[in-house]
């Protein structure tokens, strides 16, 4: 029976290869061993005779990639044919999901087939397993050889159900990857109908996730056919073979016949322990890869945090080593970085990614401002809500699933990684999750390096003006060079939001509402205008009450500033705080600068007011 973990998102299957003696089951299992990714495949385990005969089970975990976020594994599992070893067939059928029936196609083990089949009905019903419902495919194999039977006779005989089946030369590679697809199909069509957790969202099938997941694992749809995408490499992973001294096996006879030697020694409850070794020894082996694996990942985003300032001269590739650390560790499809070290927040995203896809609606963008306050990593499903769904599902690539990782340091958020999953990936498991926290925190480093610079070169350019007069400034704005303003798209929001405080409120109606410019110099502009405001409501002998509103007007984008104040000041307002005409003078420099007009005038009470128009971004 399936075995789910909803916890640390993981799902198992068992598949049999089932069959008469010498049909071809460990060769399908040898084969797809063979090709398989080393990354997708776990150790090839048998349990065989002097003879080279399997005795026990052969064991192969193959690891297909995500189905409905979670990571799926199949443990494949081929039973011994030879008659005396009835009790272990009827052991490894205990649990089963799904069930392959190799055939031997030569003429003379036409009887052996038939009795091979009535014995796995039987072995099936003692397992409580219901034999005409469980998942069935049928291989007739070795149809290379001289003499064969007839693929319709052989279809008569044993496809009483009329399950897929298919003809192999599995020593080939001819039919062996079509029925593994087949029965990993039909089995996850099962599984999504018992299990609502499991079913796919609208619009995706089992079946084109297995022909995804098939890919992926053998870089082809067929054996027999050209590999379009090579295997990814790894480690070498040998076939162990475990051989055991055994007693003279018997001749061949029919499965179920009279047999010549009773398998004393070979009990059914040696068999179930052995098989449980197996399954221990694969879970053993996988823990030990994923150790290595995390081990790696915090060396390198150790090396990224630890290198010199000076040591890499390119920034943007430094920041996107950054996110390929946090990509790995999370087994995303896809990722951005939102970085928020500089004056405006910054944007990478890493093929095949060219923008950021929560960004695509407004609700993601408003959903991407409320998460800088996140403290801790968050994972978030399409499934959750409409609004999610349609901006992660709007836009191609299509993704299932957003991991929201923010990199702080001790005072702020530097950055947000956000991680997309596609269809067929696996979500983060709770340890996953854990994992890269940890890693956040240690890449955080960088970024802290990266925000100093970044506020270094933005107080440059905040001393050029406040060294100069406001005639000097005024002159100077028009012939900045390209380091002093440079020219990109500002959501308004992050230039804004600073100003807000004791006294000020900021409002923006859409926070994707952006405009083309420098966000130091746009900053410097309505920071000497909230002042101008505070200082006239100080002079009047009121505590201040500065509104900024941001709208979009036709063709241009509004931003109104709006004095007033409370009466309710005991003491004389400080001597010198009024703003010089030359700091108005500076601001109507820089709106200039980027194509907009301010207009100032008295608004109600005869509080300041001042309304400037931009350009749209």
């Amino acid at each position: 029976m399936v075995d789910i973990n909803y916890r640390d998102r993981v799902v198992k299957v068992k598949l049999v290869y089932y069959g008469p003696a010498v049909g071809g089951k460990t060769t399908n299992l040898k084969v797809l061993f063979e090709r398989a990714a080393g990354s997708r495949r776990g150790q090839f385990v048998s349990v065989n005779s002097a003879q080279d005969r399997t005795i026990l089970c052969d064991l192969l975990p193959l690891r297909t990639g995500g189905f409905r976020g979670h990571d799926l594994k199949v443990q494949l599992l081929a039973v011994p044919g030879q008659p005396v070893y009835a009790a272990t067939r009827r052991v490894v059928l205990k649990g089963a999901d799904g069930v392959v029936f190799v055939a031997n196609s030569a003429e003379d083990r036409w009887r052996e087939n038939l009795a091979s089949l009535k014995e796995m009905v039987t072995n099936l019903v003692a397992q409580q397993i219901d034999a005409n419902r469980i998942p069935l495919v049928f291989q007739y194999n070795k149809r290379d050889l001289p003499a064969v039977i007839e693929l319709s006779a052989l279809s008569r005989s044993l496809n009483g159900r009329h399950v897929p089946e298919f003809p192999a030369v599995a020593a080939k590679g001819e039919g062996v990857l079509e029925t593994f697809s087949t029965i990993l199909t039909l089995t996850l069509e099962e599984l999504c109908q018992r299990y609502p957790a499991l079913q796919l969202p609208p619009g995706q099938t089992v079946e084109a996730w297995a022909k995804q997941s098939v890919k992926g694992m053998f870089g082809a749809v067929r054996l027999d056919a050209p590999v379009v995408e090579a295997p990814e490499p790894a480690e070498t992973v040998e076939h162990l073979k475990v051989r055991v001294p055994t007693f003279e096996e018997p001749g061949r006879g029919a499965p179920g016949e009279p047999e010549v030697r009773s398998a004393d020694s070979l009990t059914e409850s040696y068999a179930q322990a052995s098989a449980e070794l197996g399954f221990a020894v694969s879970e053993l082996r996988d823990s030990r890869d994923l150790l290595r694996v995390r081990l790696e990942e915090v060396r390198r985003a150790l090396e990224l945090s630890t290198e010199a300032p000076g040591q890499t001269t390119d920034v943007e590739a430094r920041l996107q080593a950054i996110l390929e650390v946090l990509v790995k560790a999370g087994g995303a499809s896809g990722a951005t970085l939102l970085l928020f070290t500089g004056e405006t927040m910054q944007v990478l995203a890493l093929p095949p990614l060219r923008s950021d896809p929560l960004s695509r609606t407004t609700w993601g963008a408003e959903r991407l401002e409320s998460a800088r306050g996140l403290t801790g990593l968050q994972l978030e499903e399409a499934a959750d809500s409409p609004e999610l769904a349609q901006a992660l599902r709007g836009g191609e690539p299509a993704f299932e699933a957003v991991a929201l990782v923010p990199l702080r340091s001790a005072e702020r958020l530097l950055g947000l990684a956000l991680l997309y999953f596609g269809p067929f990936a696996a979500l983060p498991s709770a340890d996953a999750m854990v994992h890269l926290g940890f890693l956040a925190r240690v890449l955080a480093g960088p970024l802290e390096a990266s925000a100093a610079r970044e506020a270094a070169s933005a107080g440059d350019r905040l001393r050029v003006l406040s060294r100069a007069s406001a005639a000097a400034v005024a002159s100077l704005l028009t012939r900045l060079p390209g380091h002093l303003a440079r020219r990109q798209p500002l959501p308004l929001v992050g230039v804004l939001s600073p100003l807000a405080g004791t006294g000020v409120s900021v409002e923006v109606a859409s926070p994707s509402t952006s405009v083309l410019g420098d966000a130091p110099l746009l900053r410097f502009a309505f920071a000497s205008l909230v002042r101008q405001c505070e200082a006239d409501a100080l002079e009047r002998g009121q505590v201040p009450e500065v509104s900024v509103q941001v709208d979009e007007v036709g063709e241009v984008v509004r931003v109104r500033v709006t004095g007033g104040g409370r009466s309710s000041l005991t003491a004389a307002p400080e001597a010198g705080l009024d703003l010089a005409d030359a700091e108005l003078t500076v601001v109507h420099a820089i709106v200039a600068l980027h194509g907009g007009v301010l207009v100032s005038g008295r608004g109600e009470g005869q509080a300041p007011q001042f309304t400037v128009d931009l350009i749209p971004a």
